[in-house]
C-alpha cells in the first residue's frame, strides 16, 4: 500500500470541495457513518460530539436512527406527542453576537404521515438573561404551518411578515409561566419566526432571524442552544404517525475556531430519567427528557443536554467545511478529526494519537484507495491512499 500526504496546497481542493458540498446536498445527501436506533426517551451523543435526541409522550410511540454524521431518522407509529432533534449546546454565558454567524443546512423527506394536527420542524433553543424560547419554523408535519395561535400570554403579538434570508416569515411574540430549562412554574418570553411557504431543503440563517427580533424589540440573552427540531402532535390521543427523515442536519458557527469559552458545552452529566417530564398541556407538545414542559407550542430543551457539535469540543461548526478559515492551522495528534471524501461527504470520524501515523490511522479505518480530507478545528490535511 502506497500512502502519501499532500501539503497546505491542496486546501484549494477542499475549498472546491466546500462549495460542492454547499451546492449539492439538497440533491445528493444520504445517511452516512455509524449509527444507533433509538426506540425510548433518551439523550446521548457519539464520540466525535454529534448530539441526540428522542422523546415520546408515555414513552412509546415512535423510534428514530440517528448517525454519526449528524443526519436522523424520525418514526411516530403513534404518538400523542413526539419530538427528535440535533444541534449544538452553548454554555448561556456568550450571546450569539459573541459566538458567531450560526447557520442550519437540513434536508428533509416526509413519508406517510396521518394524525398529526400540530408540527414544527426547523430550528428551536433558549437563551437565558432573559429567558427565551425561540423558534424558526420553516416546515410542518401537519398540512398547516403554525399560526397566531403561537402567539399567547399577555405580551402576545404579531409583528407582521418580513422578509429574511430570502423568504418571508411571519414573527410572533409572547409569554409564559410554565416549565423551563430553569424549572417549574417560571417566566419566560416566546419568540417564533413562521415561513410562509414549506421547503424540504436549504439553509437556515439562524443569526438573520435573531437580529430581526432584536430590531423589533424581541431581546436575546446568552444562548444555551440551538438545534434542528423535527415534532409531530395529535390533540385526539396517540395519533401521529409518519416519517421525518433528515438525510442532511448540521448547526454550525461559521469562521474560524472560537475560545473555548465560547465552544458548545460538553457537560458529561448524564441526563435523568424521561420520567421526570410533565405536560403542561394536554393538546401541547412537551419536553424532552428530565426537562419539563414550557409550552403548549413547543418543546422545552433538556437542562443538561449534551453538545451536538460534529466536532470536537475546540471546533466551533459541526458542518464539515463550512468553518474553514483562510488560513491553514496546525494539525494536532490528540483527540478526533472528522474524515470527508473530495466531494464534501462527511465519512466518519478517526482518533488520532502522539506518536500513531495519521496515514495509517486513515488507511486502517477506510482501506480504499483514493484521496481523503481531514478536518481538526481549523486545520486541514489531505491524504492520499493508493491500495495495492
Amino acid at each position: 500500500m502506497k500512502i502519501r500526504i499532500i501539503g497546505a496546497s491542496a486546501l484549494c481542493v477542499a475549498f472546491a470541495a466546500s462549495a460542492a458540498l454547499a451546492q449539492d446536498f439538497c440533491q445528493t445527501a444520504s445517511h452516512s457513518g455509524s449509527k444507533v436506533e433509538v426506540s425510548s426517551n433518551k439523550v446521548d451523543k457519539f464520540s466525535n460530539g454529534i448530539g441526540y435526541e428522542l422523546w415520546n409522550e408515555g414513552g412509546n410511540g415512535g423510534s428514530a436512527t440517528f448517525y454519526d454524521d449528524g443526519s436522523f431518522n424520525c418514526k411516530m407509529t403513534g404518538a400523542k406527542d413526539y419530538l427528535c432533534r440535533a444541534g449544538l449546546s452553548f454554555n448561556s454565558d456568550k450571546t450569539h453576537q459573541e459566538i458567531g454567524h450560526m447557520k442550519a443546512d437540513f434536508k428533509l423527506v416526509k413519508g406517510n404521515l396521518s394524525g398529526i394536527d400540530y408540527s414544527y420542524i426547523g430550528i428551536y433553543g433558549w437563551t437565558r438573561e432573559p429567558l427565551v424560547e425561540w423558534y424558526i419554523v420553516d416546515n410542518s408535519g401537519s398540512q398547516y404551518m403554525p399560526g397566531s395561535w403561537v402567539a399567547q400570554g399577555a405580551s402576545a403579538k404579531n409583528h407582521g411578515d418580513f422578509e429574511i434570508d430570502g423568504a418571508t416569515y411571519t414573527v410572533y411574540e409572547g409569554d409564559r409561566t410554565s416549565y423551563s430549562i430553569d424549572g417549574d412554574n417560571t417566566y419566560f418570553k416566546q419568540y417564533f419566526s413562521v415561513r410562509k411557504t414549506m421547503r424540504d431543503c436549504g439553509t437556515i440563517d439562524i443569526t438573520a432571524h435573531f437580529k430581526k427580533w432584536e430590531e423589533l424589540g424581541m431581546r436575546m440573552g446568552k444562548m444555551h442552544e440551538a438545534k434542528i427540531l423535527g415534532e409531530a402532535g395529535s390533540n385526539s390521543g396517540a395519533n401521529a404517525r409518519g416519517e421525518y427523515d433528515f438525510p442532511y442536519a448540521k448547526v454550525y458557527i461559521e469562521g474560524a475556531a472560537p475560545s473555548s469559552s465560547e465552544t458548545p458545552s460538553s457537560s458529561s452529566e448524564a441526563p435523568k430519567s424521561s420520567s421526570d417530564a410533565k405536560s403542561s398541556s394536554s393538546a401541547g407538545p412537551v419536553s424532552s427528557s428530565n426537562a419539563q414542559s414550557s409550552s403548549s407550542v413547543g418543546p422545552a430543551s433538556s437542562s443538561n443536554a449534551v453538545s451536538s457539535s460534529s466536532a470536537p469540543a475546540n471546533v466551533s461548526s459541526s458542518s464539515g467545511f463550512d468553518a474553514l478559515p483562510a488560513t491553514a492551522k496546525v494539525f494536532v495528534m490528540s483527540g478526533s478529526a472528522q474524515v470527508f471524501d473530495m466531494q464534501g461527504k462527511f465519512l466518519g470520524t478517526v482518533e488520532l494519537q502522539s506518536g500513531a501515523s495519521l496515514k495509517e490511522i486513515v488507511v486502517n479505518k477506510f482501506g480504499k484507495s483514493g484521496m481523503y480530507l481531514l478536518k481538526q478545528g481549523a486545520a486541514v490535511k489531505v491524504v492520499s491512499a493508493e491500495k495495492r
